[in-house]
């Protein structure tokens, strides 16, 4: 057969969904044509699709080796490098694609997003400069160049930016989203009636129309006008739960095959590889999201000798590689099942290897990935020399502040307060059983105290990383990127005495408060199962 004829099998087969037999098709057409790179990229996604990790990520690879330029192959190429969380690939996908020669802004625009998310803003910044010389009426280049200014603090650009997307296009829901985060807004100032104004035409049930939702519920949260923004953020959560279901049983699992696999036993394990070289330690920051991990991670970020490397999926990347296999989110209850054949110090030698450019050339690099909670017995078991800081802040204004943010399509379970209080509840348990496997390896750092004695806490989490003691570790007031959902808060030093924002709707949050009851002990108290 010819390249051709096995190519347009192929593509009939995926169309079909017969993933095999359309690999095999694509295996055919590379046999002929060893170079075909988009070959290489489709039958990535075939093995993807059969549940072959490893071999999906090393067709992706085959495809970078081969250089590919045309339009398409190169994005395609990003996006799957994005998909295996292979940052150093991808800046070798985009040294060699000559972007600066591309003429399409929208390339240009999903370029700078996929470079962004690898913590590359620079570059992504010189991307979208480039896409709005190509096209200054285009929307999205506009928009993520609001958001990529807000990354860096620069809040009076983010707003112009965001600005002209809207007037561009009126219904580009996100722009309004970001800009309903960049600063508080106030009863003389604000989006509101634009944004009401645009609902019926934003279609029902759409992505667009929960990031609207949100957009209003925080505006008119600013403002006081609580009934409204109540009456927004229910919307947005009952929509948004909709588009992105949460498989509970499945989460039940998960939790469960964790504490019955991850016991002291399987921690004492890594010390077998205790010994072995390390180009730097790493630091683990986990919690609940919402819970204060960026703060920390900013001020450890302040020390000299230590890189603060944000919020990756380094790990988890790497589970996935060894399991084969890749997991609905973070970690799945199919994933913990094959958790016990992973060789673990193959696993840290590896992570050690993929992220040693971040740090630097520093002793300390920091991983923020806060749900890397469900990850810790397999964190300590593979890398004994990391240490690990977990945040604690109180139940409400956590799973509250989860309630009122838009995650995309992670934290599933965040849209809707009985599962958010039952993935807290089992949070918790989690967090019980690390502390009784690996006493001494996790240091919980209190999200009031940190805040209100920041050099007081700061001191004890810097001797228990092993480092020496610099005020710088205190303060916000340093340049860099800031990609997380807390941006905006991190730009304005450290807030004290924050009012609880889940008061004014307490009498709405009758399944939230009852499911957290049993965890709302003082700050400071030891981790209990209240079960």
């Amino acid at each position: 057969m010819t390249v051709a004829s096995l190519w347009q099998k192929a593509e009939t087969y995926a169309r079909q969904g017969q993933w095999a037999a359309a690999l095999t098709s694509y295996d055919g057409v590379l046999a002929l044509d060893p170079g075909h790179v988009m070959a290489m990229l489709r039958a990535s996604r075939m093995a993807l699709s059969l549940g072959r990790y490893r071999d999906a990520r090393d067709y992706a690879v085959r495809a970078l080796a081969a250089r590919p330029q045309g339009d398409e192959a190169v994005l395609n190429l990003a996006r799957a490098l994005r998909l295996f969380n292979e940052p150093a690939l991808l800046m070798d996908c985009l040294a060699h694609s000559r972007w600066q020669e591309r003429r399409s802004a929208a390339w240009l625009t999903e370029v700078a997003m996929l470079v962004s998310t690898s913590g590359e803003n620079d570059l992504a910044m010189q991307l979208l400069d480039l896409a709005v010389q190509r096209d200054a009426r285009h929307a999205p280049a506009r928009y993520f160049r609001g958001v990529v200014h807000m990354f860096f603090g620069r809040m009076d650009e983010a707003e112009q930016e965001l600005e002209q997307c809207i007037a561009i296009l009126p219904t580009y829901a996100q722009a309004h989203w970001v800009l309903s985060r960049l600063r508080r807004q106030t009863p003389e100032r604000n989006h509101l009636a634009r944004m009401k104004a645009l609902i019926p035409r934003v279609p029902p049930g759409s992505e667009s129309r929960v990031y609207l939702a949100y957009a209003v519920h925080n505006e008119a949260h600013d403002v006081g006008e609580y009934e409204e923004s109540w009456q927004a953020l229910d919307h947005a959560c009952r929509t948004k739960r909709q588009l992105t279901p949460h498989d509970r049983p499945d989460a039940r699992r998960m939790f469960e095959g964790l504490m019955k696999l991850c016991d002291a036993d399987f921690v004492k394990a890594g010390r077998t590889h205790a010994d072995e070289p390390a180009p730097y330690r790493p630091v683990f920051v986990v919690g609940m999201h919402r819970s204060g991990s960026t703060l920390l991670e900013q001020l450890l970020g302040g020390h000299p000798d230590v890189t603060d490397g944000g919020e990756t999926y380094s790990f988890a990347s790497q589970m996935r590689y060894f399991a084969d296999y890749r997991s609905r989110g973070v970690l799945d209850a199919e994933l913990v099942r094959r958790a016990d054949k992973i060789d673990y110090a193959a696993l840290g030698r590896r992570f050690l290897e993929h992220t040693a450019h971040r740090a630097q050339g520093r002793a300390v690099l920091t991983e923020k990935l806060p749900s890397n909670f469900l990850h810790l017995g397999f964190i300590a078991r593979a890398l004994p020399h990391a240490r690990i800081l977990h945040m604690v802040r109180d139940p409400v204004d956590t799973c509250f502040s989860n309630l009122r943010t838009m995650f995309s399509d992670v934290n599933t379970f965040s849209y809707d307060q009985r599962e958010l209080a039952e993935w807290y509840g089992q949070y918790r348990r989690l967090m019980a059983h690390w502390h009784a496997a690996m006493p001494g390896r996790i240091l919980d750092v209190h999200y009031d105290a940190l805040v209100e004695d920041p050099e007081g806490v700061m001191r004890g989490v810097l001797d228990f990383c092993g480092l020496r003691w610099d005020a710088s570790a205190t303060t916000l007031d340093r340049p860099g990127a800031v990609a997380t959902a807390s941006s905006p808060q991190m730009r304005g030093g450290i807030i004290k005495g924050r009012k609880a924002a889940w008061a004014p709707y307490a009498d709405r949050l009758g399944p939230l408060l009852e499911g957290l009851a049993p965890w709302r002990e003082p700050q400071g108290a030891p981790v209990a199962d209240p079960t």
